[in-house]
């Protein structure tokens, strides 16, 4: 998902241009070489705080940006952005002012944009952070997304939302009781309303059929001057007249026969034009009376739409609104007991579904605490028991039930909540079995796993990375590591390594394969000899059968 990461003047990282490829990538490196750092420029671009004591020394601003492959989620967010783009480029840029500029692909946005704009998209995950494998609000979802159905779940949501409309509808009428001055109000209101007897539109009619006829009078003198124009006895239509009664006398002349016949159909022509005009004019059924009746339906519409400060939809609105209130005033007692009866028809109908859904879920997390158990197991977990945990909670649109993940890593403890796991190393084995069944689940296109393997060595180790490279297929996977165990099931090993000359800097570097022999030598045995080099491409040989 993350094509390419560039970092300038952050700490001790001068310049740094990444490309990265999907697969399992490996960041190794001494201690204090600046691994945390290259954590936190990624947490910094997809939203995280900044602060100004993070800018290097001696530079005035900090540039941190990264370009993503656009999935079909991103890209839907790109184009409520206006952009059309199959990439996502995320651009933050922090100044010794204490300035922020973040952009998109270019475009100037608010960090709430990108953070919104990767949710669930990456995870970053270190030994002993809160998230939501941990937090029990979060363990419902990730049961519901395991069991892949959304359409009970929906179902459900559908029902409860329609008991809480009624249950609402009912309590509001229950707790409304009108005294005799507000009758007397809705009463008063509803008179004035009903006399006004409002159509939609009305008021938008009338003023386009004043502006109709305030554009003919403004040229009726035009048509008397048309009028006199075309039938005064020295007008043109006259004249015309005058010249077809005595075509027949042009009968002679062959030559201009067709001229005269022309002139003739041309006066037929303008006769019938004539007509037309003065008759759209002379057949004006709009009296003064009625321009006056007019203008007085028209004050009376806008008197009462500034009275109510409501347009006329918004007077029949409150007309119907009205009409309403007095009716369940004075239906109040059958209105309340036919309520009462179609609420407790839709509790009934919700409680169905949630019991539905609560029973597919309690059969989805036998084989989900199997599944888990059998990735902790891997992990050389052998007697831990996972249980999802459910007891009758408070009823919300996705059901009735309260869930928690329950753990007991040890024989003879029993089940505690997830975050009261209390070995680091453990917690860091708990951890990567549980985000190896949830992690397609979520959707999470990028998992960094930050020396989550402290605390543990040998096999575990190797079989740790084993799971991060399972995890590999579905989601691109960065691990921060100290272990060659780990290490060496990579795809790709990066080396972070600090420089010192004037000024201290970080780097990375993209180790091949014998740059990843050397460095998996000293990360064994912390030196490079002809044995820890043979031992290393005997491990970098293991993993590498490992698919």
């Amino acid at each position: 998902m993350l094509r390419n990461l560039y970092i300038r003047n952050f700490v001790l990282i001068e310049e740094l241009n990444l490309d990265f490829n999907d697969g399992f990538s490996v960041f190794t490196g001494e201690t204090g070489a600046g691994k945390s750092i290259f954590i936190d420029a990624i947490n910094i671009l997809i939203g995280g705080r900044f602060n100004t004591s993070m800018i290097r020394k001696d530079s005035d601003r900090t540039i941190i940006e990264g370009t993503f492959d656009a999935d079909e989620e991103i890209s839907v967010r790109l184009k409520e952005l206006g952009l059309d783009d199959d990439v996502l480029i995320i651009t933050r840029e922090f100044y010794s002012n204490g300035r922020t500029v973040n952009r998109i692909n270019r475009r100037s946005v608010t960090a709430a944009v990108i953070r919104d704009m990767l949710a669930d998209k990456i995870d970053i995950h270190c030994q002993r952070d809160s998230q939501y494998l941990l937090n029990s609000r979060y363990h419902m979802a990730l049961l519901d997304n395991y069991c892949h159905d959304n359409d009970l779940l929906n179902e459900t949501g559908e029902k409860y939302r329609e008991y809480n409309r009624l249950q609402k509808e009912y309590e509001d009428l229950l707790n409304n009781e009108f005294n005799g001055a507000q009758l007397e109000v809705i009463e008063y209101q509803l008179n004035e309303l009903n006399k006004l007897k409002l159509k939609a539109g009305e008021d938008e009619e009338i003023e386009q059929q004043l502006k109709l006829y305030q554009a003919k009078e403004k040229i009726r003198s035009l048509v008397e001057n048309t009028r006199d124009m075309f039938t005064a006895d020295d007008g043109i239509l006259t004249k015309l007249y005058d010249f077809t009664r005595q075509q027949d006398n042009f009968s002679d002349f062959e030559r201009i026969s067709e001229n005269v016949s022309n002139i003739v159909n041309a006066y037929y022509a303008i006769n019938d034009d004539y007509d037309s005009i003065i008759s759209y004019f002379d057949n004006d059924d709009i009296s003064v009376e009625d321009i006056d009746a007019l203008n007085s339906r028209l004050y009376d519409l806008q008197r009462a739409k500034r009275k109510y400060s409501l347009d006329l939809n918004g007077l029949i609105s409150l007309k119907k609104e009205l009409e309403n209130k007095l009716d369940s005033y004075s239906n109040r007692e059958a209105i309340l007991k036919d309520l009462l009866k179609k609420c407790e028809i839709a509790h009934d109908d919700y409680l169905k579904s949630a019991n539905k859904l609560s029973q597919m879920r309690k059969s989805a997390s036998a084989t989900l605490e199997k599944q888990v158990v059998d990735q902790l197991k891997d992990l050389n977990l052998e007697n831990a028991v996972f249980k999802v945990g459910f007891s009758e909670g408070k009823e919300t649109a996705k059901g009735n039930d309260d869930i928690e993940f329950m753990i007991s890593m040890n024989k003879g403890q029993p089940l505690r909540p997830l975050a009261q796991v209390a070995s680091g190393g453990e917690m860091s084995r708990l951890m990567l079995g549980l985000k190896t069944v949830f992690s397609s689940l979520q959707g999470t296109r990028l998992i960094i796993f930050d020396e989550i393997d402290t605390g543990v060595s040998g096999y575990v180790a190797f079989n740790m990375g084993v799971k991060m490279k399972e995890i590999s297929h579905r989601a691109q996977v960065f691990a921060v590591t100290h272990l060659a165990a780990v290490a060496s099931l990579a795809d790709y090993h990066f080396r972070i390594e600090k420089t010192q000359n004037d000024t201290t800097t970080t780097d990375v570097v993209e180790l091949d394969n014998e740059g990843r022999i050397r460095e998996l030598a000293v990360l064994s045995s912390a030196s490079v000899s002809d044995a820890s080099l043979a031992a290393a491409r005997e491990l970098l040989q293991k993993a590498s059968m490992v698919k």
